[in-house]
């Protein structure tokens, strides 16, 4: 499972950039352990990471870094007007990952 921990857009400081990543690992710490927890009682070892960045590109670099041939991405829908104006993140992940990519809804 990957996190993606994303910067903040435009930090005052050094103090903004490491209050949001405590806040960011708090929240993951927390989905980690409960899918963990999820996942062993289905029957499945999972490891979690979490990467800091930009979801698309961060996710996109982990699988090509760790050789994976598979990532399995969530789908969160949006209406019609935001996913052609803003683009999906798991349309982008689509097109840019450098292995087969499974949308869940």
């Amino acid at each position: 499972m990957i996190c993606v921990e994303q910067p903040p857009r435009h930090p005052a400081g050094i103090e903004e950039v490491e209050e949001a990543r405590a806040d960011a690992s708090s929240l993951f710490d927390t989905v980690a352990i409960n899918t963990k927890i999820e996942a062993k009682s289905q029957g499945v070892a999972l490891k979690t990471h979490v990467v800091v960045g930009h979801p698309v590109p961060a996710m996109a670099e982990f699988a090509e870094r760790g050789g994976y041939d598979l990532l399995i991405v969530g789908f969160m829908g949006h209406s019609a007007l935001y996913n052609r104006m803003i683009g999906s993140t798991t349309d982008r992940l689509v097109e840019i990952a450098p292995c087969k990519v499974m949308v869940a809804n």
